[in-house]
């Protein structure tokens, strides 16, 4: 046995060493992760459940506190109108979903579809009749934080923090941390999705023809889909979806109350805006909530060895995350819309693009296209959001490297694709208009 000849610590210094020693071998742990996410929101120093929260919804609950902001529950809408303002969310971001895959399932059909909105760090779910909204934000330490807003006009307006939503907004369909769903699925007349014909995630590389099932889709779009239709088997016995045209809510007047959402579309433009939104921003939360454990363990272990700097280990990791999230920001496999003959809604490709930053030249990365692909630059414009922002420096630092690489000198990683005059518009941009390019 080993004799340990050091002097005897005093009480508290033998507690802190000892915590501190836990700490380490705790975060340790860390560095082996690969790079899908593990439940790092649950460890230090996020700890998701024990952190306060502190968004745009903790600064509106500081604003109606104070009196100076009022969310009016008017007519069938409640207060969702107010809210959407308050947030400055546009109601032409609007996009209806009938099949029963949320936290008030019980109220979605096809005759009362469930509407969501979003702005670049905000999104909004409401049902008519319901008794709350529910709302996601992004949190610059949390990554996102979930809430409800009580609907009955008695009770003051207070957005109420939710943990409850992670059991579906924080498993294995979100990389075990809290992030977004979307979900094509096959559904039934009532909505109910179909399991045993099984269903899918869909990102900015998902097939054209996969997506939307279970969503109402409105404007111009051709070819295949699953949008505004529900499930059939085919002579094989296979559940299918044939999607058919909408020009706007007009066309499921006979469904449902057409008048009594605030806006008559369900935009083909807001539905592939928000695929891509959600791809980057799950990805931005799950690769910062990692490397800030990585960081803080190697912090730890600095501590204990008096090495200081980032641990091989961590770096690779970094540079593995940056490399995925630049592949994405630049719509690495974006999937194709050549010959699809689709357009936005005027109403919202305005709102949309009026969300982000614009240089002299009048570029933003928010003007949609939808003739050869989502956007007319191709760079997703979440480069300018709060979850990019966010992310540790030394994450953001090599994201913008690779950035720079890519537009800057026109190599490119696989999967990305652009013309001449595409990259040199977007290296001014950036240029232009994000800090540290």
């Amino acid at each position: 046995m080993a004799t340990c000849f050091a002097a005897p610590l005093p009480d508290d210094a033998l507690v802190l060493r000892v915590a501190q020693t836990a700490r380490v071998l705790c975060l340790f742990l860390a560095l082996g992760a690969a790079l899908v996410a593990q439940g790092f929101h649950q460890r230090f120093p996020t700890q998701y459940r024990k952190a306060k929260d502190d968004n745009a919804i903790t600064a509106l609950n500081l604003r109606l506190q104070a009196g100076e902001v009022q969310l009016p529950s008017v007519g069938q809408s409640g207060r969702l109108r107010a809210l959407l303002a308050a947030l400055a969310v546009p109601e032409s971001s609007q996009m209806l979903v009938f099949s029963k895959t949320s936290l008030q399932r019980h109220r979605i059909s096809r005759g009362s579809p469930r509407a969501l909105f979003f702005g670049p760090d905000v999104y909004v779910g409401w049902v008519p009749g319901a008794a709350m909204l529910e709302v996601a934000a992004g949190d610059a330490r949390l990554g996102l934080v979930f809430y409800t807003l009580v609907q009955d006009p008695e009770e003051a307006p207070v957005l109420r923090r939710d943990d409850s939503c992670l059991s579906c907004h924080g498993g294995e369909r979100t990389d075990d941390e809290p992030g977004l769903l979307l979900r094509s699925v096959f559904p039934d007349a009532a909505g109910d999705p179909i399991s045993s014909a099984g269903e899918a995630l869909v990102t900015l590389r998902s097939p054209l023809a996969e997506r939307w099932g279970g969503w109402l889709v409105t404007g111009h779009f051709a070819g295949p889909h699953r949008g505004n239709g529900t499930a059939v088997r085919d002579d094989a016995g296979n559940w299918r979806v044939v999607g058919r045209a909408a020009a706007d809510l007009d066309a499921f007047a006979e469904d449902f109350a057409v008048g009594d959402y605030p806006v008559r579309t369900s935009d083909v433009g807001a539905l592939m805006a928000m695929e891509q939104q959600v791809t980057v921003h799950n990805l931005l939360i799950r690769a910062s909530l990692q490397v800030r454990t990585l960081l803080a363990c190697d912090a730890a272990l600095h501590e204990a060895s008096e090495q200081p700097g980032m641990r091989d280990t961590t770096a690779r990791i970094v540079d593995q995350l940056a490399r995925q999230i630049a592949t994405t920001l630049m719509f690495g496999d974006e999937a194709p819309l050549a010959d699809r003959d689709a357009a936005a809604d005027r109403t919202f490709a305005a709102a949309f693009a009026s969300q982000w930053p614009r240089d002299s030249a009048g570029r933003s990365l928010g003007q949609l296209d939808l003739r050869e692909r989502v956007f007319v630059l191709p760079l997703s414009p979440m480069v300018h959001s709060p979850a990019f922002a966010a992310m540790p420096p030394e994450l953001r630092d090599a994201v913008l490297e690779r950035l720079r690489v890519a537009l800057g000198r026109g190599r490119f990683p696989g999967g990305v694709a652009m013309t001449a005059d595409q990259r040199l518009a977007l290296h001014a941009h950036l240029r232009a208009t994000l800090a540290g390019y």
